[in-house]
């Protein structure tokens, strides 16, 4: 020990010759301090790009408030057979601009279907004419 040194400042100066535990030990504290580091400069990130999400959220909506504010308003104007013909209803009318409202579909009217109709004849009143699957025009 040096003469100029304290015994309480010569255990404040890091040791020559750690052993290997010792090395060890710092090893781990120094990846402990770098994890700690990378979850810190992680969660500052995060933090600056959802507050960047949340104002271009923001700035989107106040564009786009006009043109919604006046397709509202001539929702409202229309009358209800005009509503019912694209498919809405007056109470719709506040739930248009929700993002996961959908105009539902409208049923199609059902197809006829063509069904082929097979005539079987009924035995000829003479047995010595040959009989045939469909009817014959008479």
């Amino acid at each position: 020990m040096n003469p100029r040194h304290s015994l309480e400042q010569a255990t404040l100066f890091a040791i020559a010759n750690p052993d290997r535990t010792a090395r060890e030990i710092e090893v781990l504290r120094h990846a402990a301090i770098r994890a700690r580091d990378q979850a810190i400069a992680d969660g500052v990130v995060r933090f600056f790009s959802s507050l960047g999400r949340g104002l271009a959220f923001l700035g989107r909506t106040i564009a786009s408030w006009p043109e919604r504010r006046q397709t509202y308003e001539n929702l409202r104007s229309l009358t209800d057979r005009e509503l019912a013909d694209i498919g809405l209803t007056r109470g719709e009318i506040s739930r248009v601009f929700e993002p996961d409202f959908r105009i539902p579909a409208r049923a199609e009217a059902p197809k006829l279907a063509t069904a082929t109709v097979q005539i079987k004849t009924l035995a000829p009143a003479n047995a010595n004419q040959p009989t045939t699957g469909t009817a014959a025009a008479a």
